[in-house]
């Protein structure tokens, strides 16, 4: 989008004063109030080697400041369900900090983990090897901006016109694919069933949540570090 003027030693990581994601996602039937609760719980400095993929070869310190954390609606709706948005503003974050803090709110937010799991995972003198767990999809993560000291970046007008021509394709590009999944989804409604064969074998057992303390966990930071000077 545009250009800056850098000192000498300037670093876009290690110069940068905080970032900002954003993390979107349908609401569907979470309990957002609970996620709002869990969410507040990361605000401030706290060791996230719990929600992180843990790299002991290079990282040693996993403290991280998260300055605000936000779960707000954004403008787009789908039939009754409401399209959400966590922002998150921190100094720094860790490898897969944010989808592994999300994957957690989003237990929190089906009611299958209570938001003072939240708690738990970050005292590492209670919780010292993390929790097996997936973490939440990449897609919906972006990264919105960075934050420098004294800079100050410049961009001509032909440069943010060509963007937004660019922005506007791919979004009507979106919506055309969007428009014939959503045909296909009305034309496969039409579809007779015959109940009379039975679908059985097509069906799933849903497969019961195990707590996050009760899973298997993770090598701890200095279980890794043995190992590596090893």
């Amino acid at each position: 989008m545009g250009w800056s003027p850098i000192p000498v030693g300037f670093s876009a990581r290690f110069s940068c004063l905080s970032r900002v994601y954003k993390y979107f996602f349908w609401q569907g039937n979470l309990n957002l109030t609970a996620m709002q609760t869990a969410a507040k719980k990361f605000l401030g400095e706290h060791d996230f080697r719990n929600f992180c993929k843990m790299d002991a070869d290079n990282v040693h310190n996993y403290r991280r400041h998260i300055i605000s954390f936000e779960i707000v609606p954004f403008n787009e709706r789908d039939n009754d369900d409401q399209l959400m948005i966590m922002k998150i503003k921190g100094s720094a974050f860790l490898w897969h900090q944010v989808r592994c803090m999300v994957a957690v709110l989003f237990l929190i937010g089906q009611g299958l983990e209570s938001p003072n799991v939240i708690d738990l995972l970050l005292d590492i003198e209670r919780t010292p090897r993390k929790p097996q767990f997936p973490m939440a999809p990449e897609i919906p993560l972006v990264l919105q901006s960075c934050e420098f000291e004294g800079l100050k970046f410049i961009c001509s007008s032909d440069t943010k016109q060509a963007l937004n021509e660019h922005l506007e394709r791919e979004c009507r590009s979106y919506k055309l694919q969007s428009a014939i999944y959503h045909e296909a989804l009305l034309n496969s409604s039409c579809i007779e069933i015959d109940n009379n064969i039975s679908s059985d074998h097509t069906k799933k057992k849903r497969a019961s949540h195990i707590p996050l303390l009760s899973r298997p966990t993770e090598p701890s930071y200095e279980e890794r570090r043995k190992k590596l000077d090893a």
